[in-house]
């Protein structure tokens, strides 16, 4: 039997980096995750004919490193360029780039778990230490052991793992983890009965119920006309707690004078955690809770795409260090 890896709760952006970095040196992961595909917030959907991005719409590429991996996936045919932002990354460099997923943000980190022992549909609900290792409890069942555990979820749901594991955070850890709040996002994908109409294939508001329409039929995602609409974040976290169609409907009217195409079928979702307001920009965080833990995620380093792979870069540094 080969020895225990490293232990991962995340099949998200930070989760996957980590693993495919840890991986390069010959050291093996277990990764488990609570969803039906990896991925996390880079999430394709289908409903019927139509399909939809329906969480994180896009990415940019700012630093060198990330850059140096965007790179890699084009030549994969993984990413495509969809737009440029309005907002200019530097004095005569024009504007930034932002990217796709080719087929749906999803087919990034599918393609990034591809070789990986990824195991979906598990809830962790505790680790413990266990001779000398750490075990994920599910349920009454031990699922995976590993030497340390990678932890990549929301802020609230690690500190919720921790708790049940009856680790005790160092204060100052314990401290920066406060700091953390997120913005909640209402999505609604719609299905059109012709074509969106959007330029570009995106429209976003500073004002009212919504913050962003998306054209999955312009990005390549859908072969129906199908838009993503995302709430802002001041409806999203009055109407959080409430039914979908309580607020479904509202979202849509909303969006419904800036498309040409009827909304002729709706899909809701609620994400509970999709931005988080600060970030605390260190990359990760380690401690020992009778096993070795590292804290990571989009969080610990600026948010979005690119914060999630440079923490899960940090993380598997921070695991190669205590090795």
């Amino acid at each position: 039997m080969s020895p225990p890896g490293i232990l991962i709760v995340g099949a998200g952006m930070a989760g996957l980096t980590a693993a495919r970095r840890l991986g390069e040196q010959g050291i093996g992961t277990v990764i488990l995750d609570k969803g039906r595909a990896p991925g996390g917030r880079m999430a394709t959907r289908t409903v019927g004919e139509a399909r939809f991005d329906h969480g994180a719409q896009h990415f940019g590429a700012r630093s060198s490193e990330f850059r140096a991996e965007l790179e890699v996936w084009a030549g994969e045919s993984l990413v495509r360029e969809w737009f440029r932002s309005g907002n200019r990354t530097g004095p005569g460099r024009g504007f930034e780039p932002r990217y796709v997923g080719v087929g749906g943000m999803r087919r990034i980190p599918e393609a990034l778990a591809a070789g990986l022992d990824v195991r979906t549909a598990v809830t962790v609900d505790r680790l413990m230490a266990a001779d000398g290792s750490v075990a994920a409890v599910a349920g009454e069942e031990v699922v995976a052991v590993g030497t340390a555990a990678i932890l990549t979820p929301p802020v609230p749901q690690t500190r919720r793992l921790l708790e049940e594991s009856g680790a005790v955070l160092p204060a100052s850890i314990g401290e920066m983890l406060d700091r953390v709040e997120y913005d909640p996002c209402l999505a609604v994908m719609a299905r059109l009965d012709g074509p969106a109409g959007l330029p570009d294939g995106h429209r976003s508001f500073r004002d009212g119920p919504i913050a962003w329409i998306a054209d999955n039929h312009d990005k390549g995602v859908s072969a129906v006309p199908a838009v993503t609409i995302h709430a802002a974040p001041g409806f999203s976290v009055e109407h959080l707690e409430e039914a979908p169609e309580r607020w479904s409907g509202v979202i849509c009217d909303a969006a419904t004078p800036y498309l040409e195409g009827r909304v002729v079928e709706t899909t809701p979702h609620r994400w509970r955690y999709a931005q988080p307001r600060t970030t605390l920009d260190v990359g990760a965080v380690g401690f020992h809770a009778g096993f070795p833990v590292v804290l990571a995620g989009e969080v610990f380093a600026g948010a979005r795409v690119e914060g999630a792979f440079a923490s899960g870069v940090a993380a598997a540094s921070l695991v190669l260090e205590s090795l």
